[in-house]
């Protein structure tokens, strides 16, 4: 065979192999047809360049604490914090001096021997072995004194009620023989097991929340004091429960089920401990710490001046611990602190940095979760998931131009966002963004100048929305909201006037005329409107006069859409790790990535895709705090025998 001949066998071989590969990658329900092929072949994307630092999300330092939920000290003294949103278990001398830290600041999305993703509890055994709660893994984790993993209780992102499994678990506690206690907050109950990790018994009824003294609504942080009396924030019951070694109930501080502000009452009790003489309960809403007699549960005194920033007071105080010396720390959640008191209540020393939860800049991203490109080229990118809370815009080359909102830190003024989901640009390069928690779209200038608010508010009304998720503007400036739980997308003219809804406002469904949770929206060049409707696990489009045209589906978990100049489909899939594409009839095309990973053409669950006007294609890499763009290659050659 000569060499031509070789040639051009190599070609079709690799031509084949090309489109068996597409043929897998295509999503479930979605089968490969030859019409995706264009008269000269099929469009190849390929990899160009990062935006942000892979898996690097902001600065580690250790002067700085990311919503610190539970506090606990050793019998020497020192003081250990979960970092919840940090990812870290920190530890300090009693002097506030920096020891050593177990995780790796910012990356929630992992959960192994050596990474922890959302701790909420440390407790120190009388050897030294640290036991950690990680909240979203639904485990408990056992760690020496150096930081070592030793073993733990429940299953690595595995939620369950059964006796080997959590449910978004909060806290633990020891009692004097060893045994383990663990508030499995998701499932109402108290886990209790034998020191080797073997369960022993259960306190509350599995999965039934009541307000009995047999039941738990939402149990938080607990505590045992030295005659293995056991302590239960029962935050969903507004009080504490008190029961003793042998699982009775005893007694109950606070009103079952009544708000308060007064010294007989809570507002969403988070955290308790307990010494020798005195219970100390983290009153969250109230932004105070109540102290109570241990013998007589009488109250006694309040730590903390009203919700604020100065060293006497709190905000969403998380947990509370009390060393051998009676010194007092507070997890002061909101503040991004722990603050230090002796026993007679004066302030001590700070740990942390107030109000300042890390340290970043604009070219490293904390869950990136949507991105947006103007028709200049200038690339917009949202933090969220409850932890960036920022916009930053760079120019087409990644240089960064401006941020509006503070790196972790929520607000509700026009200088700040509550997890910012969705972002787009007009004609004009105005910016608008989806400020899910504050209920309401933020509508900036091309420079990041605040323009207006779109939106009243929380409600049903034309004018409200329930976590807004997406946003989109068209070529006449009509601005379209997928306003997630109302289950409709509202639409809005250039003015800010209200237009249309499409969905049923208030009611999930599965049909043509319903939304099950959309939480991102796109219009392509003539008026069509493609709706992602996450929990249906599709794609609705509708023509201009907002009638259905087509659905695309089934997805696991789509998260974001985009449509080019020829109207292409771009699909993101957050838990498939992979961007689909699809002509404008709905024929499948190709798909983007498909490994999980941190490598090129990898994704660890992307959450939005763009594309420019020359076919560039923009991934939010959210776990990997990254953006990928992708260039479109040459239209890859396939013989006319290959596309019959």
């Amino acid at each position: 065979m000569n060499a031509k001949r070789i040639l051009h066998f190599s070609m079709l071989f690799m031509v084949l192999i090309g489109l068996m590969m597409v043929q897998a990658a295509a999503p479930m329900g979605v089968s490969y047809a030859s019409s995706a092929l264009s008269s000269s072949g099929i469009r190849i994307f390929w990899y160009d360049r990062t935006f942000g630092e892979t898996e690097v999300p902001y600065f580690a330092d250790n002067d700085h604490l990311y919503n610190p939920d539970g506090v606990g000290v050793d019998s020497a003294g020192n003081v250990w914090v979960a970092e919840s949103l940090g990812a870290r278990a920190m530890k300090y001398s009693s002097a506030g001096t920096f020891l050593m830290s177990i995780g790796t600041p910012g990356r929630a999305w992992l959960a192994d021997n050596k990474h922890i993703s959302v701790p909420m509890d440390i407790t120190v055994d009388n050897t030294g072995n640290v036991w950690v709660v990680d909240q979203n893994s639904h485990r408990a984790v056992k760690y020496d004194a150096s930081g070592n993993y030793l073993m733990q209780l429940g299953v690595t992102w595995e939620g369950g009620s059964d006796n080997n499994h959590f449910s978004y678990p909060w806290s633990l506690a020891l009692d004097s023989s060893g045994r383990i206690y663990v508030s499995d907050a998701g499932n109402n109950r108290i886990q209790v097991f034998n020191s080797d990790g073997t369960y022993n018994t259960t306190i509350g009824v599995t999965g039934v929340a009541g307000s009995d003294n047999s039941h738990f609504n939402s149990p938080w942080h607990i505590a045992i004091d030295q005659d293995n009396n056991l302590y239960i924030a029962d935050l969903g019951n507004e009080r504490v429960q008190i029961f003793n070694g042998s699982h009775t109930w005893v007694s109950t501080l606070g009103t079952t089920g009544a708000i308060g502000d007064d010294n007989g009452h809570f507002n969403n009790p988070r955290g308790v401990a307990v010494d020798a003489g005195r219970i100390y309960v983290a009153d969250g809403g109230n932004h105070r710490v109540q102290i109570f007699d241990r013998g007589t549960r009488g109250y006694l005194a309040t730590l903390g001046i009203g919700g604020g920033r100065g060293d006497y007071q709190f905000i969403w105080p998380g947990d509370v611990a009390v060393d051998s010396n009676g010194y007092i720390y507070v997890a002061d959640n909101q503040n991004n602190r722990v603050q230090k008191f002796d026993k007679n209540l004066n302030y001590v020393r700070t740990i942390g940095t107030t109000g300042v939860p890390y340290l970043t800049d604009d070219v490293h991203y904390y869950m990136p979760d949507h991105v947006a490109v103007d028709a200049e080229g200038n690339i917009g990118i949202v933090e969220d998931d409850f932890r960036g809370h920022r916009f930053i815009k760079l120019n087409q080359n990644g240089v960064p131009q401006f941020t509006i909102g503070e790196a972790g830190v929520k607000g509700g003024d026009e200088a700040h966002f509550a997890n910012p989901t969705g972002v787009a640009f007009d004609a004009d390069g105005n910016i608008y963004i989806a400020d899910e928690w504050n209920h309401r779209i933020q509508i900036f200038s091309s420079d990041g100048t605040y323009q207006n608010t779109l939106g009243t508010g929380w409600g049903s009304g034309p004018y409200q929305f329930k976590y807004p998720g997406g946003v989109a503007v068209d070529a006449g400036g009509n601005i379209y909201v997928a306003d997630s739980n109302n289950q409709r997308v509202q639409i809005f003219d250039s003015s800010r006037t209200y237009k249309a809804t499409l969905g049923i406002t208030g009611q999930a469904g599965s049909d043509e005329d319903h939304f099950n949770q959309p939480t991102d929206v796109e219009v392509d060049a003539s008026g069509n409107i493609y709706v992602v409707d996450v929990y249906n696990g599709r794609i609705q489009k509708f023509n201009s006069n907002h009638a259905w045209q087509m659905t695309l589906g089934d997805f696991w978990g789509p998260s974001g859409v985009a449509i080019d100049l020829s109207g292409n489909i771009y699909v993101s899939v957050f838990w498939t790790n992979q961007v689909h594409i699809f002509t404008a009839n709905g024929v499948y095309m190709t798909t983007i990535g498909g490994d999980s990973g941190n490598q090129v053409d990898q994704f660890r669950h992307p959450s939005s895709v763009a594309v420019d006007a020359q076919g560039n294609v923009f991934i939010t890499d959210k776990d990997n705090a990254r953006v990928q763009k992708y260039v479109p290659g040459k239209l890859l050659f396939v013989p006319l025998i290959m596309r019959n």
